[in-house]
Formats: C-alpha cells, structure tokens, sequence
C-alpha cells in the first residue's frame, strides 16, 4: 500500500514558452522577436510542407520496397510453378489420342 507522502506533487509552476513568445536560448544571448500573425503562419505553411514533402518521399520510397518485393516474389514463384505446370498440360495433351480432324470433302 502506497502512502500519500509517496507520491511526488508538482507544487511549482513551470513556464513553457510558445511561439508567439520571446525565447531565449542557452548559450543565446539575443532574444528571438515575438512573431506576429503573419510570420506564424508562415512558418506553420513551411512547416507543414517540410513534413509534408518528407512524408511523400518515405511513402514513396517505401512503395517501391514493396513493389521490388513483391516482383521478386512473384518471380520466384513462377520460376518454380511454372516448368511443372506446362509439364504436366503438355503430358495431358499429348497422352490424349487425336481426334480425327480431317474435314474434307471427297
């Protein structure tokens, strides 16, 4: 059984800086500006077009990894299935005996 003095309380406000914010980096001695409506949205359409871009080039990537597989794997398979499959078509038709398919007129 826990005990209530157990259980860390956070009892200090912590201030977490937004974009809209002046913030000051370690080692930065120059504050970055406030930014207004205009930069911010700016900078949320690079943003989103950086990830945007990102994401279409792994999608990409990843969908020739697939296509690459799968050919490889469809490969694989017709080399092995096929031979066995025009042997035996081929064992079916010629064991059969012809029919006579002499459609002349005499």
């Amino acid at each position: 059984m826990t005990d209530d003095d157990d259980i860390p309380v956070l009892t200090e406000s912590i201030d977490i800086p937004v974009l809209t914010e002046t913030v000051e980096f370690a080692g930065q001695r120059k504050a970055l500006p406030i930014l207004n409506e205009f930069q911010l949205n700016e900078l949320r359409i690079r943003l989103t077009d950086s990830a945007y871009g990102l994401m279409e080039r792994l999608l990409y990537s990843a969908i020739r990894e697939m296509e690459n597989a799968l050919l490889e794997d469809l490969a694989n398979h017709l080399r092995d299935e096929l031979p066995e499959m025009i042997d035996k078509i081929l064992q079916e038709h010629l064991s059969t005996e012809p029919e006579n398919t002499d459609t002349t007129d005499h």
